[in-house]
C-alpha cells in the first residue's frame, strides 16, 4: 500500500521516508521528522517548544495528543506587575510557558511508534553535530530578528555569526543541541524537564526575569485530549479542543451550506465568525501583543502503507520563540505565554494558555479522508477552512487545493487576499494589503483524491512532499 509524506523542509520528509522504507510506521516517520526539524528550522520550532498531534490507525476516531505547557505556577498579573509588565511581554523569560515538545514525540513514540527513541533522533543529532544548510526561511527570519538576536549569548553566535545574519546556502553546526539530543536519546524528556538541562532552562529565564520552575517541569506530562467534531458534506472534521484555535475551525464549518458553487463571502463571514467564537478574533486581537511573524510554526503529515496517519504540529510561536537561547539545547526557548497579551487575558497559573497551533484531519465513515495543517498564527484556522473546502465542495486534490489563492482576516480585522482569490471581485481594496506569500500560511496535507494517496506541500514556505509507492 502507499504511503506519503509531507513536511516544511525536504531533510524531515527524507528522514521520515527512510523510516517508512525500513519498515517504520507513520508515527516512527513523524517523530523522526520533527526531531530533524528542530535542528534545521530553529526559528519555527525546537525542544524549548511545544505541540499537538493526531493518530489515526486507519479507521474509526484519532487519539489526540496535547503536548502544550503550562503557564508557569509562579505567574500572576499580580507577579508581573511586580517585575514591571502591566502585560505578559512579547519576549523575553516572562514569556516563557512549559516547554512540552520532545514529552511529546517520546509519548506518540512510546503509545503508537515501533521504534526506540534513540533511532528516532538520529538524523537529526547527526544535523546538529555534523552541520545543516541554511533555507532561504531560517535566513530571512535571522535576518529579520538579527536586532533582537544579535546580543544573545547562545543565539547571536548560532545565527548572527559576527553580527551579519546567516546567509542562504551558509552551513551551521549546533554541537550543544547535538549535545541534548544525545540526552534525549538516553533519557528521554525527562533529559529536558529535569536534571542539568532541564535545571539550566529554568535558571535563563529566571534570569531573564521569567517565572518558570522545577515544579512547573516536574508536573508536566502529554495530555490525551478530547477531540472537536463537525460533520461537513459527509465528512467528520476533527479538531483539538481548546484552549487552541481548533473549535474556531469547527464553527465556521458548522454555519456554512455545503454548496456549489461556492459562496466564497459566506466561506469569509463564516471563518470571521468561527475564530471569534472561539475567542480569537482577529479584530480584537492586541496588535502590538507580538512582533510580527511568519516561521514560527512547523506542520507534517504522514500516512503509511497501513493506513496509520499522523498529523502533528510543532511551534516555539514567534520567531525564535522568547528570544532567549539556552545554551543547554542549543535553541531558544517557546514564548507561548504571549497569546494572553495578545488577547488581553491575565494569566491563570497552572493553565494552559490560548494555543495558535491545530493540527487538522478529516474522516469519512471512519476512514482517513486527509491530515492536513498550516503554520501561521492566526492564519492556521482560516487556512484550514479554505483547504476543507477547496477538496471536499470544489473537488480539488491536496496539491491543487494547496496552491489555491487564499484570503486572510489580518490583526485588526482587515481582508487581505492573494492574487486570483475569487473574493477580488467584491474585494479589490484587500489585494493592496497582501503580507506576501509566507503571510498566508503554510499548508501540508496527506490525503485521499480519485483513489490514491497524494502529498502537498506548500511553495509558499519551501514544504516537501513525496508519495512512496
Amino acid at each position: 500500500m502507499t504511503a506519503a509524506v509531507a513536511t516544511s523542509d525536504p531533510r524531515a520528509t527524507d528522514a521520515a521516508l527512510e523510516v517508512l522504507r525500513s519498515g517504520g510506521n507513520a508515527v516512527d516517520a513523524a517523530v523522526t521528522a520533527c526531531f530533524v526539524l528542530y535542528v534545521v528550522e530553529p526559528q519555527s520550532c525546537g525542544v524549548g517548544g511545544d505541540g499537538f498531534m493526531f493518530v489515526h490507525d486507519g479507521d474509526g476516531s484519532p487519539a489526540a495528543l496535547d503536548g502544550s505547557g503550562a503557564v508557569p505556577l509562579e505567574l500572576t498579573a499580580d507577579r508581573l506587575r511586580e517585575l514591571g509588565h502591566e502585560a505578559v511581554p512579547a519576549r523575553g523569560g516572562a514569556s516563557v510557558t512549559t516547554p512540552g515538545a520532545v514529552a511529546l514525540l517520546e509519548t506518540a513514540l512510546s503509545e503508537h511508534g515501533t521504534i526506540d527513541l534513540p533511532d528516532a533522533v538520529a538524523p537529526a543529532r547527526q544535523f546538529a553535530r555534523d552541520g545543516f544548510e541554511v533555507r532561504a526561511t531560517l535566513a530571512s527570519t535571522a535576518t529579520r530578528s538579527a536586532q533582537s538576536l544579535v546580543s544573545d549569548p547562545v543565539l547571536g553566535p548560532l545565527y548572527i555569526p559576527g553580527g551579519a545574519p546567516v546567509a542562504e546556502g551558509s552551513v551551521v553546526r549546533n554541537p550543544a543541541l547535538a549535545e541534548c539530543l544525545v540526552a534525549i536519546a538516553a533519557e528521554g524528556s525527562q533529559a529536558v524537564l529535569a536534571g542539568p538541562i532541564g535545571e539550566a532552562i529554568v535558571a535563563r529565564v529566571r534570569q531573564d526575569g521569567g517565572l518558570l520552575s522545577v515544579a512547573d517541569l516536574a508536573r508536566h506530562e502529554t495530555m490525551t485530549a478530547e477531540p472537536g467534531t463537525v460533520e461537513f458534506a459527509e465528512h467528520t472534521v476533527w479538531q483539538m479542543p481548546q484552549p487552541t484555535q481548533g473549535p474556531g475551525v469547527l464553527s465556521a464549518l458548522e454555519s456554512l451550506t455545503p454548496e456549489t458553487p461556492v459562496d466564497w463571502d459566506a466561506v469569509l463571514e463564516a471563518t470571521r465568525q468561527g475564530m471569534r467564537a472561539a475567542g480569537f478574533d482577529p479584530a480584537a486581537i492586541v496588535v502590538g501583543g507580538r512582533p510580527k511573524a511568519t516561521g514560527d510554526t512547523t506542520f507534517l503529515a504522514v500516512v503509511d502503507g497501513d493506513g496509520q496517519a499522523v498529523s502533528l504540529i510543532t511551534s516555539v510561536f514567534g520567531d525564535f520563540g522568547a528570544h532567549l537561547g539556552v545554551a543547554e539545547i542549543g535553541g531558544p526557548i517557546h514564548n507561548r505565554a504571549t497569546t494572553l497579551r495578545m488577547l488581553s487575558l491575565e494569566p491563570r497559573p497552572g493553565a494552559k494558555p490560548p494555543h495558535t497551533t491545530i493540527p487538522g484531519l478529516v474522516t469519512r465513515d471512519g476512514r482517513l479522508g486527509c491530515v492536513l495543517g498550516v503554520a501561521g498564527g492566526i492564519m492556521q484556522p482560516q487556512a484550514q477552512v479554505q483547504l476543507i473546502v477547496r477538496m471536499i465542495l470544489e473537488g480539488l486534490g491536496p496539491q491543487a487545493a494547496v496552491n489555491r489563492p487564499r484570503f486572510k482576516v489580518c490583526f485588526g480585522g482587515d481582508l487581505a487576499l492573494e492574487p486570483g482569490h475569487e473574493l477580488a471581485g467584491t474585494h479589490p481594496a484587500a489585494l493592496s494589503r497582501s503580507p506576501g506569500p509566507e503571510g498566508f500560511g503554510a499548508a501540508q496535507v496527506v490525503g485521499w483524491y480519485q483513489g490514491r494517496l497524494e502529498a502537498a506541500a506548500d511553495a509558499r514556505r519551501g514544504g516537501s512532499a513525496t508519495v512512496l509507492d
